[in-house]
């Protein structure tokens, strides 16, 4: 790593040395996890069970925020909602060490839902209706979901190139192309947010892909608020969708186990492709805005070439020409 990164500091004897700020005394035992907007680390634990260490990537968010997503999830674990929340020393759970916040949490061990599978697919529903029935109140540090102005924000920063190379920048000649195919999709975003946008947001998971979620004891849990936000319900269901040619038959499953808990408004299945094209230009935008983190560099070579470039105006493609597919 560049001496100049925010998470140059953080090597073996630093991580170790935070752990033990606790007053848990490690084996030595580190295994860096697939995390990389934050570092995430499994730390052995002399005569006990490994536990999670999780160091917040500095000024991604406030405080305030953390402390909200750190609240919410013991308030849910004490409600008997299955998740992973942060373990707690001396009455705190947001923990410091040399101006670096991070946190602690039990290892869990399971498996990530298998693609497909109705049946998870259903428990998976249940699972996301207890949150939000549980998570009543909306967020106050957190952000509100906003869209359309995500996809903007992230396709302009594209078209700038900031702080990329020439070389991994989005070349001139697709530049056309690509604000003519961004400007297709934020219309058919604009039309379908003016046909429907709930009255109201509602707290929600934020990011509940399939690597966030374990099944453990023959029971899933919620892994990784990160990302919690108020937002849209079916934020939490759609990445579940791996049919393309079928998709409600997946949604169905999950619709069913979520109204174990509420009711779901089926308008909201027409936000689908809204937040299926702003995801695909915010990861691509995600991407750019970390190239300065070496450990980018390594993980995504393949970001930037013009083959790369090429690939993701056909996923934005595809993104229009499978619109509504979603909610028919």
């Amino acid at each position: 790593m560049t001496a100049t990164h925010s998470f140059s500091t953080l090597v073996p004897d630093t991580i170790l040395d935070a752990v033990e700020s606790t007053g848990l005394w490690s084996d030595s035992r580190i295994y860096p996890l697939n995390s990389y907007e934050n570092r995430v680390y499994q730390i052995g634990i002399e005569d006990s069970t490994p536990v999670i260490a999780k160091f917040y990537r500095p000024e991604r968010w406030t405080e305030a925020q953390i402390r909200e997503e750190h609240q919410t999830l013991l308030k849910l674990k004490a409600a008997g909602v299955p998740v992973v929340a942060p373990m707690v020393f001396n009455g705190d759970s947001v923990l410091r060490h040399k101006n670096m916040m991070f946190c602690v949490s039990p290892r869990l061990v399971g498996q990530h839902p298998e693609a497909d599978n109705l049946d998870q697919l259903y428990q998976l529903g249940e699972l996301i209706g207890q949150l939000h029935h549980t998570m009543s109140a909306p967020f106050v540090e957190r952000i509100n979901v906003s869209p359309l102005t995500h996809m903007e924000t992230a396709a302009n920063q594209i078209l700038m190139g900031n702080g990329l190379t020439e070389e991994h920048q989005l070349p001139e000649k697709l530049k056309p192309v690509y604000k003519q195919q961004i400007a297709k999709l934020c219309d058919m975003s604009k039309a379908a947010i003016g046909t429907y946008w709930p009255a109201s947001l509602r707290p929600i998971h934020g990011d509940s892909h399939r690597s966030n979620l374990m099944l453990h004891n023959e029971q899933f849990h919620l892994l990784d608020f990160d990302d919690c936000q108020n937002g849209v319900a079916v934020q939490d269901l759609w990445l579940h969708i791996t049919q393309t040619e079928n998709p409600r038959q997946q949604l169905s499953e999950m619709i069913e186990g979520y109204e174990t808990y509420l009711p779901f408004d089926l308008r909201e299945l027409t936000l689908i492709d809204v937040f299926k094209s702003a995801r695909v230009i915010n990861y691509a935008a995600w991407l750019q805005n970390r190239w300065d983190d070496p450990a980018f560099n390594k993980a995504f070579a393949w970001f930037g070439s013009e083959e790369y470039w090429v690939n993701h105006l056909n996923e934005l493609k595809h993104c229009e020409l499978e619109w509504g597919e979603m909610s028919k």
